[in-house]
């Protein structure tokens, strides 16, 4: 178990191309435990198939982001899934209803009251805004739910939301040529 485990995002429209070269470069840091992948995505089978041979392979738990209900989300995603990831309270109220508790479902919130409500509503995890760590660090001081920090894109960004008590920081990927570079400096703050 490391420090603070780190979780790639994947953002809307991404090309499954560059993000699986992307991938076979990180995926492999042992502090890396999760990617998510965006609400809405429409995965092609082969592609599909490489991303979870390419996550299994490492240990890497898929997350997928739900907009809502799960009316608009491939079954081919939902029956390989790990977990989901709800946009609001309201929305992991409504998922905990459909999938059961057998699903992990992780939550954003904005605030206490939705963080305490989707503790209290089984989330398996609350995330918090980018930049906002009063609440991280309020969260991680009273809760032994994890906590994720949002937003993560610097090695500052990091070092912020692990001191804040962070249990995993969302890194979106940027796709800039130095993803690889962004992880393993992270991956070491994470680690210690």
């Amino acid at each position: 178990m490391t420090a603070c485990d780190l979780y790639p995002v994947l953002p809307a429209g991404f090309k499954m191309d560059a993000a699986l070269e992307v991938l076979r470069d990180i995926l492999v840091l042992p502090e890396i435990t999760a990617l998510r992948l965006p609400a809405g995505w429409t995965p092609e089978t082969t592609q599909l198939s490489q991303l979870v041979d390419l996550l299994h392979a490492n240990g890497v738990a898929m997350i997928l982001e739900v907009a809502g209900s799960l009316a608009e989300t491939p079954k081919s995603l939902l029956g390989i899934c790990d977990g989901l990831h709800a946009a609001s309270v309201e929305d992991l109220v409504t998922l905990r209803g459909t999938v059961g508790d057998d699903m992990p479902i992780g939550c954003l919130c904005g605030n206490r009251d939705d963080a305490m409500k989707s503790g209290e509503s089984s989330a398996d995890y609350v995330a918090f805004p980018a930049g906002d760590l009063e609440l991280v660090k309020w969260w991680s001081s009273v809760m032994e739910l994890p906590g994720v920090s949002e937003g993560i894109r610097s090695t500052d960004d990091a070092a912020s939301a692990i001191a804040a008590g962070a249990d995993f920081l969302a890194i979106p990927l940027q796709f800039d040529g130095k993803d690889a570079e962004r992880f393993s400096a992270m991956a070491v703050l994470a680690a210690s």
